[in-house]
């Protein structure tokens, strides 16, 4: 397949001169030298166009063109030596190349297909012994371990090619990387486009993430939805409240991998998770600094809270899914703006602020404001 050429111009340009004309000089006779091509040439009957001594000029081509334009259209069996004539080249119906040309590659995918379809059957057939030895184990159904994150991958990609309704996600934790923002663009805008609807929390501080903001200022104008809160629980995938991608977290994993939940209860606790949270997160289109300042009273909130319960700059730093430099920046501009010399101090100002009160849900807000 890599070795069939595509047309260009200057072919397509040959072709149209020889429908035309009916047949041009052949420059790339097979077996003849370029003498003996020149000599074909120059003993063609009158009025057959000699591309090879002369180019066309009526098409601004060379002759070097012209020989590598004829190349191309004999190997995509557009143009054949006329018979009898090697020297001579003639047309030939496009319908009659694409089944001589594109024929055998359509029946090679076609094997290649059957082949794909036949592994795949073999190795679902042996989920009736996977689900047996899993409940001989004592395991409940409904829970797989993908041990690494190429296998995590593989899955989330399958996933997401079958969604048909709805996909949601809880992404903890500040911006995501951009080179993993951009292997999904691909997956997700294709979602999209079969009207799956796509719902992401993301935390605050991933606002400030310039390559966060791109992506979802694209990905909204293709119709996503995208929210953030101050705080969130860990990550999650669901696919149409059926399937769920959680991160592997038993006996302190980092998280590598993923564990793929299909247990119907397990999946309807996700959702219930999930929309709590989205109820009371703040709209995020990607636009930058105005959008970072929307979510202030949210954000400055939940640090009073923390800061009250006690918590160490490194917890407070991990639950705001921001880094420790950031997270102290935040913190001394929070004690400037309340006149606090302590923390102790902060905490009691704050409350007779107001800050350490109940936060106001987006649905809410939103109910106020209409009113």
């Amino acid at each position: 397949m890599d070795g069939i050429p595509r047309l260009d111009a200057e072919a397509v340009a040959v072709f149209a001169y020889v429908l035309e004309h009916g047949s041009l000089a052949n420059p790339t006779a097979d077996g003849l030298s370029d003498g003996d091509a020149h000599g074909l040439a120059h003993r063609l009957p009158d009025g057959v166009p000699d591309g090879l001594a002369h180019g066309l000029p009526a098409l601004g081509l060379s002759p070097e063109q012209v020989e590598a334009a004829c190349r191309t259209l004999r190997q995509l069996r557009l143009l054949r030596p006329a018979p009898g004539r090697p020297g001579e080249l003639i047309p030939v119906n496009p319908d009659a190349a694409a089944a001589e040309v594109v024929g055998p590659l359509e029946a090679e995918l076609a094997r290649a297909a059957a082949h794909a379809q036949s592994l795949r059957d073999d190795l679902h057939s042996l989920m009736p012994r996977y689900r047996a030895a899993r409940r001989e184990q004592g395991r409940r159904e409904g829970f797989d371990v993908l041990p690494d994150m190429a296998s995590a991958s593989a899955m989330l990609t399958e996933e997401s090619a079958r969604c048909r309704e709805e996909v949601f996600s809880i992404q903890p934790g500040g911006g995501r990387a951009a080179h993993r923002l951009g292997d999904s663009v691909e997956r997700d805008v294709a979602m999209l486009g079969r009207g799956v609807r796509m719902r992401t929390l993301y935390q605050h501080s991933a606002r400030s993430s310039l390559s966060t903001q791109g992506y979802v200022e694209r990905l909204t104008e293709a119709g996503a939805e995208y929210r953030t809160a101050a705080e969130l629980p860990d990550r999650a995938v669901v696919f149409d409240r059926a399937v769920a991608f959680l991160p592997r977290r038993a006996d302190g994993g980092a998280g590598e991998g993923a564990v793929l939940v299909r247990d119907p209860d397990v999946v309807a606790y996700l959702c219930r998770v999930f929309e709590q949270h989205w109820s009371g997160a703040v709209p995020f289109r990607g636009t930058s600094e105005a959008a970072y300042k929307e979510v202030g009273p949210s954000l400055r909130r939940a640090l009073v809270v923390l800061l009250a319960e006690g918590a160490k700059d490194e917890v407070i730093a991990r639950r705001m899914g921001m880094s420790l430099r950031t997270c102290r920046r935040h913190i001394a501009d929070l004690m400037e703006e309340l006149g606090a010399e302590s923390r102790f101090q902060g905490g009691a100002l704050a409350e007779r602020a107001g800050l350490t009160g109940t936060e106001v849900t987006t649905e809410s807000a939103e109910g106020t404001a209409h009113r």
